[in-house]
């Protein structure tokens, strides 16, 4: 919609309206929408003999509204209800003023008559026509154009969100009643910090939430609740452009009727799969986005290591048991991998994880970031927090013999390991034996153990500062 030149709006004090309420209590889910509970105290009926409910969200969906009095001594009977802000956009408020009068100003020139059509806001220049006892119908082309339009006095305009109850005549309101309704317009999201103590053993770990509020509404002293989905377990599939995961490809899957590519977590549920309390009230401003602390512990133990696990499959995925070309593409990063479990005492929810190295006398050291999924306490938690500075990684095949046609075939690997930091590192190289469930390592150049699963190894070498360091191994399959 275009943005519409200066209104002066020329009203008269509303109706009685509902103060502030009592308590007000939101369920935020991260889809957008929110479940509101509130606690109103009731005004008089108007002169129209209407209930006025206020202050309320912009976005309030009126089909989800529940109204029960606060006392089971007073009863509560709403005859009909309507939502109303003639001022949620411009068609809102012309469409209030149709066939009354208003004054339009361009510089020295004054127009005046009544609104004879409403403005076409999907048009880039909505026309205002003006008609006059006796003039010819004006019309101005372009109403974004004007310096302002006058409005004319009006005690009926909404100027913000009211629910109106027609109740039964003769019938008292209730003193208070408890409010709840839904209304979309929220977020929020979760990001955790951690700054990685000099000895590597620990790290202190803080969990901030977003809560967004893009409704014309402020929330006093609200008790928030977060609500997480199944969908809002995963990284989202569109990253922030700041964020570092956002050049990764998101996964992608087969359509149901074969027709293209669709992202894997698709069909994810909305279903609550957990919920978050915040410590202490917020005040959301309208419009505005307010940062809270979740949980943080000064100090958690945490175990780091160093992985090379290049393996790349050829990109046409040819036979997986004979084609010697198989699996001779590789990646040179060497990924920082982070261990720890949730001892704050609180579940933490799923959010990015930015992992600094702190020290009294240097400005903080950036080593990586992953998604952290949800956290319950207790719980142990994995991540990979990128390719690691200073140390790379390269691996070659030497050989590949069939030693019996079809049926039998041999594979060596020459793995090299390059650390350029200024201390020495121990890598855990991970090497997949992807030919065949039946297999048997012939020859090894370092002790090798069993990987987290079948058909895996793991060599952990250690590599000194400024040096490289070569291991090799042999591999049998037997088909």
């Amino acid at each position: 919609m275009n943005r519409l030149p200066f209104f002066l709006l020329c009203l008269l004090p509303l109706s009685a309206l509902a103060a502030n309420p009592r308590s007000v209590a939101l369920t935020i889910q991260d889809s957008g929408r929110a479940q509101i509970a509130e606690t109103h105290d009731l005004p008089p009926p108007g002169a129209d003999g209407l209930l006025r409910i206020s202050p309320l969200p912009d976005t309030l969906l009126p089909t989800s509204v529940h109204a029960a009095p606060l006392s089971r001594d007073e009863t509560l009977d709403i005859l009909s209800q309507r939502f109303a802000y003639d001022l949620l956009d411009a068609e809102s408020l012309f469409r209030a003023h149709l066939g009354k009068t208003l004054t339009a100003r361009l510089g020295p020139d004054t127009l005046a008559g009544r609104l004879a059509a409403l403005p076409d806001f999907h048009s880039a220049a909505p026309s205002l026509v003006l008609s006059a006892e006796g003039q010819p119908v004006q019309m101005v082309p372009d109403l974004n154009r004007l310096d302002s339009i006058q409005f004319p006095a009006s005690p009926a305009l909404t100027r913000r969100p009211t629910l109106l109850w027609q109740t039964a005549a003769g019938q008292p309101p209730p003193v208070a009643v408890q409010l709840d309704y839904a209304a979309d317009g929220f977020s929020w999201s979760a990001a955790h910090e951690a700054i990685l103590a000099g000895s590597g053993r620990a790290m202190a770990l803080s969990t901030r939430i977003r809560v967004g509020n893009r409704t014309v509404r402020e929330f006093a002293n609200a008790r928030i609740r977060l609500a997480l989905s199944d969908k809002g377990r995963f990284a989202p599939l569109v990253p922030d452009p700041a964020d570092p995961r956002a050049a990764r490809a998101p996964a992608l899957r087969p359509a149901a009727d074969g027709s293209g590519w669709i992202p894997e977590r698709a069909a994810a549920v909305t279903a609550t799969f957990a919920t978050y309390d915040l410590r202490h009230p917020l005040t959301l401003p309208a419009g505005a986005d307010v940062h809270a602390t979740l949980a943080f512990a000064e100090s958690i133990p945490v175990e780091t290591r160093h992985l090379y696990d290049g393996v790349r499959f050829d990109r046409y995925q040819r036979s997986r048991r004979t084609d010697a070309n198989l699996g001779t593409e590789f990646s040179p990063a060497v990924e920082t991998r982070l261990a720890f479990r949730n001892t704050t005492g609180a579940p933490l929810p799923p959010g990015e994880f930015r992992l600094l190295r702190g020290a009294a006398d240097r400005a903080l050291e950036w080593i990586g970031s992953d998604w952290l999924p949800p956290l319950a306490p207790g719980q142990d938690a994995t991540l990979n927090l990128g390719p690691a500075a200073g140390l790379t990684g390269q691996r070659l095949r030497t050989s590949f013999v069939e030693t019996d046609p079809f049926k039998a075939a041999e594979e060596t690997f020459e793995i090299t390991l390059d650390n350029q930091t200024g201390d020495d590192q121990t890598i855990t190289v991970v090497e997949h034996l992807y030919r065949g469930d039946r297999y048997e390592i012939t020859a090894a150049s370092a002790e090798h153990t069993p990987g987290d699963a079948p058909g895996i190894i793991h060599f952990a070498v250690p590599v000194k500062a400024g040096t490289r360091k070569t291991i090799s191994y042999t591999v049998r399959y037997s088909w």
